[in-house]
């Protein structure tokens, strides 16, 4: 049975060839059952949303029997609810399994990512409040080509924590007042010098600081004896240590993953959607150049995916969440979390949900184009399409 928001009966309904009510044709309808695409209400959302769809897609065909190839596609409820943000006005699912999963799944990643914006946003509008200053710390090191994603990651992992643990750190961290950090961790792969991992850190410091060199410097001092020590490329004088703060912090802007322009807080809570820079790909570039037949870059996306399997993207030294006012959700818990404002648009069987799925294509995402359905005809638009897909199925 298939239902609406206001749950009445539709015995009157008949299958159509026509666009869909409230649905507007921009070319021939590409579904083998006669569904046709839609001109959407707001193009720039809905081209964000349909690459990230399309990624997934890709995603899903590269490591199918992971939490990611599940997303979105597993039934976890005793049917599969569209329904209707009324603040945003845009539709999505409930009662299907989501991953969670920030590194391979493009559409979680874009949830949790927003979620996590927030939280720094917050955190520093807070700590600034009190007096506190804000920097931005980016660790790097030389990679060569033939080096593994894991490797790299490994050796990062422990010059890191010998960083951390070394008592010039320590006499560092009391002189500038250090009252915590909150770690991203970020990678990219070039053709010249293979995989690319470094680490974004913002410092909350007690104090402002007017000149940053003398800071940086020390910062790289110890940090080239951690490279040096782990077997790590050695960083360069220019580019090993950046640091940024201050009237540059507050102006730091980049375009970050889906050509939104982020401030400090973006350029942590969304390293990873980021493109590379110079020829270098992002791990979600890898599956756009998958998509253009690219085998070896499907091949490096499951070496980033087992590389990155079970760490966190985001990670906040100890007790620094804590004072601040942040609600404290893991990844999994923001990807399952429903907008509180909702209606319900239409509800599917489970059958009508994997006629659902068997419908997409390489080239289309039946799951998206249900969603632009439901947005612009509402029950009926999905009535519809639901019926070209099964013809002998009575609508209740």
């Amino acid at each position: 049975m298939i239902i609406g928001s206001n749950n009445e009966k539709n015995n009157n309904f008949q299958p159509s060839n026509n666009a869909p009510l409230g649905i507007v044709l921009n070319h021939e309808p590409t579904s083998n059952h006669g569904a046709s695409e839609v001109i959407p209400q707001n193009l720039e959302n809905i081209d964000r949303r349909e690459l990230r769809f399309s990624r997934h897609s890709s995603v899903s065909r590269l490591i199918p029997k992971s939490s990611t190839g599940k997303c979105l596609k597993v039934v976890v409820s005793d049917s599969v609810k569209i329904v209707k943000s009324k603040n945003h006005n845009k539709c999505h699912y409930v009662g299907l399994m989501t991953c969670g999963n920030v590194w391979t799944c493009p559409v979680c990643a874009a949830k949790i990512s927003e979620r996590r914006k927030k939280e720094l946003k917050a955190a520093i509008s807070q700590h600034e409040a009190f007096g506190g200053s804000v920097l931005l710390i980016t660790f790097t090191h030389s990679h060569q080509r033939e080096e593994s994603l894991k490797s790299l990651l490994e050796r990062q992992s422990k010059a890191s924590q010998w960083f951390y643990r070394h008592r010039t750190y320590k006499e560092l961290k009391k002189r500038y007042m250090k009252r915590g950090r909150v770690r991203a961790m970020e990678v990219n792969h070039g053709q010249a010098n293979g995989w690319h991992p470094h680490m974004h850190e913002l410092w909350f410091l007690d104090l402002n600081l007017h000149d940053y060199s003398i800071l940086k410097a020390e910062i790289f001092n110890l940090w080239f004896k951690a490279c040096e020590r782990f077997g790590l490329g050695l960083p360069s004088e220019k580019h090993g240590i950046d640091v940024r703060g201050g009237d540059q912090a507050a102006a730091y802007v980049t375009k970050i993953g889906e050509q939104d322009k982020w401030g400090l807080e973006s350029e942590l809570s969304k390293s990873h959607l980021k493109k590379g820079k110079n020829g270098s790909r992002s791990a979600f570039q890898l599956i756009d150049s998958y998509q253009e037949g690219d085998k070896q870059a499907g091949a490096l996306f499951i070496e980033y995916a087992k590389a990155f399997k079970g760490k966190r993207q985001l990670t906040w030294s100890r007790g620094l969440k804590d004072q601040f006012d942040l609600e404290d959700l893991t990844d999994e818990e923001i990807a399952n979390k429903e907008e509180d404002d909702c209606e319900l648009v239409s509800r599917l069987e489970k059958n009508d949900w994997y006629r659902v799925l068997k419908d997409s294509t390489s080239h289309r995402d039946a799951r998206l184009m249900l969603l632009q359905l439901a947005e612009n005809g509402g029950c009926d638009a999905v009535n519809r399409y639901l019926v070209s897909l099964n013809p002998d199925k009575m609508i209740h």
